[in-house]
């Protein structure tokens, strides 16, 4: 069964993912574009990218990987090499199988044009028996699949991955000033002004710190805005830089309000940190369980009374911790996608 998948760009985790089991399992790939913020030391080859591509060489190559393989995987239902993949495949007697792997939570627009034309649009997609769904969470995620009309044998977790051995601790050593930890990019959505307005309410005195990494269109004005002996921005920081502060924190705080998923969570849960997020994360979904990894907030309020409950509960700390390192290790690895994708492939082989 030959098998080849489009990836969206060569992000770190993506690379990451590439290297750990699409390379051990022989199965090619191409970017659609070239370009990522999750930005990585590793090299790729120039001639994996379609952006590099005239119009005519990008038709060319899409045809050829529809034509040559028997399942075809691509990250996202709204770009071209998956709109002219299941366009080929409609025109075609002999059909291929397109999994469609996804991050994408159930939303449903406010806005009733965007309504309808969104169910109208994936409910053709996924009511093919010919496309699959791999779902990047087990809640909201595979519901998105479900809710336009794929069938439940045809939806698959592949859960959002981040290599977590790189973040693995030998042993955890919590820091004497208590360090909230956030790792993101400064747009509006992130809440990283209500984030630092919260700690500044009920920190200022206390033996605490909040570390802020990440640029963006607010940085500056968050410098200037937030200004205190207590906060620290520290810009976009990477690879060894990046390690040092999960390691030398006490929790992670993620307070987006608009988060397809979250991969810092995977980033920080591996490095046996406590997480506090705001229910619109992905990830707490299958990550932050019963209260056991963290805490999921819902409003600003509820944010500070969690991190003043975690600064309060140091035994609490350790307790998640620990849980998060363990569900990191033992579960939510690649040693789990490897045995989802596989087991699709094996279903999908079935079928042919």
């Amino acid at each position: 069964m030959r098998v080849f998948s489009y990836f969206v760009e060569p992000a770190s985790y993506t690379l990451d993912l590439i290297n750990n089991i699409y390379l051990k399992l022989k199965i090619p790939f191409v970017f659609i574009r070239g370009h990522s913020e999750a930005k990585s030391s590793q090299k790729v080859d120039k001639e994996n990218f379609l952006n590099q591509r005239n119009l005519f060489s990008k038709l060319a190559l899409v045809c050829e990987i529809w034509n040559k393989n028997d399942l075809i995987i691509i990250n996202g239902y709204n770009n071209y090499p998956f709109i002219l993949t299941f366009i080929f495949n409609i025109l075609s007697f002999k059909k291929r199988y397109i999994a469609i792997e996804s991050d994408t939570q159930l939303n449903i627009p406010r806005n009733i044009f965007k309504r309808i034309v969104k169910s109208i649009y994936l409910n053709i997609i996924f009511r093919s028996k010919y496309v699959i769904g791999f779902a990047g969470g087990s809640k909201t995620h595979k519901e998105l699949f479900r809710f336009y009309g794929m069938t439940e044998d045809r939806i698959y977790l592949m859960p959002m991955m981040v290599d977590n051995e790189k973040y693995y601790l030998d042993n955890k050593i919590f820091p004497e000033v208590f360090t909230f930890l956030f790792v993101g990019r400064l747009i509006d959505t992130k809440n990283v002004d209500k984030l630092c307005e919260r700690f500044i309410s009920s920190f200022s005195d206390l033996n605490a710190q909040l570390i802020i990494i990440g640029g963006g269109d607010n940085l500056e004005d968050y410098k200037k805005r937030y200004f205190h002996d207590k906060i620290h921005f520290k810009g976009f920081v990477f690879d060894d830089e990046l390690l040092r502060y999960y390691k030398n924190a006490s929790v992670l705080v993620f307070p987006s309000s608009v988060e397809a998923w979250g991969l810092v969570i995977n980033e920080a849960m591996s490095s046996s940190l406590p997480i506090i997020a705001h229910k619109e994360v992905g990830a707490v979904h299958d990550l932050i369980i019963d209260n056991l990894t963290g805490f999921v907030i819902e409003d600003w309020m509820e944010l500070e009374l969690k991190m003043m409950e975690m600064y309060s509960n140091p035994s609490k700390c350790e307790v998640f911790s620990e849980n998060a390192e363990k569900l990191m290790k033992e579960h939510w690895n690649y040693q789990l996608y490897k045995k989802n994708l596989s087991n699709a492939i094996k279903s999908i082989k079935e079928c042919l």
